[in-house]
């Protein structure tokens, strides 16, 4: 299960960056706006399974995998904690395991010549990830081209409808992380 521990601090596009899209001088319709550029962004998330801004988050799992594969891309590891065999969670080293991003996803496995620990009966193992994209990444900013295409469209046309320009981004978005 993931869990968010700290929520982005910013949408992908700012609301003036929309309003220039849109050629629009006042902020009468900021509320609508900012709706259309929350939409666009969770769609295109939804899609393409992107996280685009930057976050921090908690994948729980209850056993450990011989390969975990991280459902969020992208994102790194900060830092794995278990419940061990006394009951006291544990702080797993970084040289106890490999985290690397292979076909669009991060995998985690021991480290050559490590297994994982034993856990408790309960035991419980929590990876804290960084997750999101940095300003100047090439995919970042076709997120935030779909994202205004996808929300302009939306604002002007307000009773709905296909965004072609938005499902082709989203689309080329998603092909670059297979």
């Amino acid at each position: 299960m993931i869990t968010t521990l700290t929520a982005p601090a910013c949408r992908a596009v700012s609301l003036e960056e929309a309003r220039q899209q849109l050629r629009l001088d006042g902020d009468d319709e900021d509320l609508l706006l900012a709706a259309k550029l929350d939409a666009a962004q969770a769609e295109l998330e939804l899609m393409t399974g992107l996280r685009l801004c930057p976050q921090t988050l908690s994948l729980e799992l209850e056993a450990w995998e011989d390969e975990v594969v991280v459902p969020v891309r992208p994102c790194s590891v900060t830092q794995i904690q278990y419940v061990g065999l006394s009951g006291a969670a544990v702080t797993l080293a970084a040289s106890d395991y490999v985290a690397r991003r292979r076909h669009g996803l991060t995998r985690i496995r021991p480290a050559t010549g490590k297994v994982w620990p034993m856990l408790a009966d309960d035991g419980l193992i929590t990876i804290t990830l960084a997750a999101g994209f940095a300003e100047t990444d090439p995919d970042f900013l076709i997120a935030r081209a779909a994202i205004l295409v996808k929300a302009a469209s939306e604002f002007q046309n307000r009773e709905g409808g296909a965004c072609l320009a938005f499902n082709t981004l989203a689309s080329q978005l998603a092909a670059r992380w297979i």
